[in-house]
């Protein structure tokens, strides 16, 4: 089995380990939904016509038809239908009773100003039913989800204006690496931009995490260990990027041992993105990222985000979709799966972008997914169908 294979069945094996809060429904988009949400009513709740026309009796359908009322949305209609009468409805509006169809204004005629006749014997009925969508008690949304835009409709429409979602975890960001600087200054020679921080923040906020930066720490086991200390105080969980892999001043392994953490994987089998921790001691959690930017990139979206999804009670499932290739691809190691930068076109191909490995943040700027090359595939062809995740 993979390595990566392995690291998605740890992480389903997690518990969930967040605490719950009960928020007003304007707070609920893009938070983790913490109980099931049933129906308080029958949706329709009546039954309605699905269109603007003519509410009648389908047997008399042939037949001219006495115009009774005119039933608007949210009234009730006082006339009963009765043999060969009609009244004129809107799309919404509650089917009077002793009515079973409704035919269209485009397929009515008026005669003599107060009869109507239908145009088109064989209408569809055009009506939604008292309990078609859902019935009361049924389940509309499951413990789990992320609340996204249809969702705040259905919580709203079964009259949840207030609902218990998981607590969103406290999160530290501490950068590693004597090499960094932060962007307002110049690099001098030897030295590179924190492009980390940015990303990282942003894919958090993505997930409605608000995230604390606590900057650029050097590589010097005595500071990374108090900031470690420290950040932990304060926060349920930890991400580092940098120092998680094997060189002489890459620290953040050594400091998690020494602090007594549970280490579950170093490596993820990625290219590129292969150094990478979670380790967890009693509620506190640390993700160490590569310092390479597309790495930690790959790494957040592929391990950490399904890793935060699952402590906080998600059920998340990152999109994947079947597309095939535009280009030809090669490559001479086959032994990690491989993510690769590219762009999905209009047609619905996968199109190639420049890409020279980890550090090359420009390409992920011409990207709209990434494109997964699975272990001991060293060659696609053109017209090969791959597995593409939208960024």
């Amino acid at each position: 089995m993979n390595k990566f294979k392995q690291i998605q069945e740890q992480i389903a094996l997690l518990e969930p380990n967040f605490k719950t809060e009960i928020i007003s429904l304007n707070e609920a988009f893009n938070r983790i939904l913490q109980e099931d949400v049933l129906a308080d009513t029958h949706m329709p709740p009546f039954d309605k016509s699905a269109m603007d026309g003519y509410a009648c009796r389908f047997i008399d359908i042939e037949n001219e038809l006495e115009f009774l009322e005119v039933v608007h949305a949210g009234m009730v209609p006082v006339k009963k239908i009765e043999k060969n009468q009609c009244s004129k409805i809107m799309t919404g509006a509650a089917v009077p009773e002793g009515a079973d169809c409704v035919f269209k204004v485009e397929e009515s005629k008026i005669i003599d100003g107060n009869r109507v006749k239908c145009t088109n014997p064989k209408t569809n009925k055009n009506i939604c039913y008292l309990g078609e969508d859902y019935k009361i008690n049924d389940v509309l949304i499951e413990k789990g989800t992320i609340i996204n835009v249809s969702q705040m409709a259905v919580l709203a429409g079964a009259g949840y204006h207030r609902t218990t979602v998981s607590v969103l975890p406290k999160i530290a960001l501490i950068n590693t690496g004597s090499e960094l600087v932060e962007p307002h200054k110049k690099p001098q020679h030897g030295k590179i931009r924190n492009s980390n921080a940015s990303q990282v923040i942003s894919q958090l906020k993505k997930m409605n995490i608000e995230v604390t930066p606590l900057g650029i720490i050097g590589d010097d086991y005595e500071k990374l260990t108090q900031a470690f200390t420290k950040a932990f105080e304060e926060n349920d969980c930890v991400i580092f990027t940098g120092g998680a892999s094997v060189g002489d001043f890459d620290w953040v392994p050594k400091i998690l041992a020494d602090q007594g953490f549970q280490i579950y994987w170093d490596r993820t089998g990625i290219k590129p993105g292969n150094p990478m921790t979670f380790s967890q001691k009693g509620d506190k959690y640390c993700i160490g990222l590569s310092g390479n930017p597309v790495s930690s990139m790959v790494q957040f979206e592929l391990i950490a985000k399904p890793v935060l999804y699952k402590l906080m009670g998600a059920k998340y499932t990152p999109l994947r979709i079947k597309a095939s290739l535009n280009f030809e691809f090669n490559r001479k190691k086959a032994d990690r799966l491989a993510i690769i930068p590219v762009v999905i076109n209009s047609e619905g191909l996968v199109e190639s972008v420049p890409f020279n490995g980890s550090a090359h943040i420009n390409a992920l700027v011409f990207a709209n997914a990434v494109m997964e090359v699975p272990n001991g595939q060293n060659k696609l062809n053109k017209g090969d169908t791959v597995y593409v995740r939208p960024l």
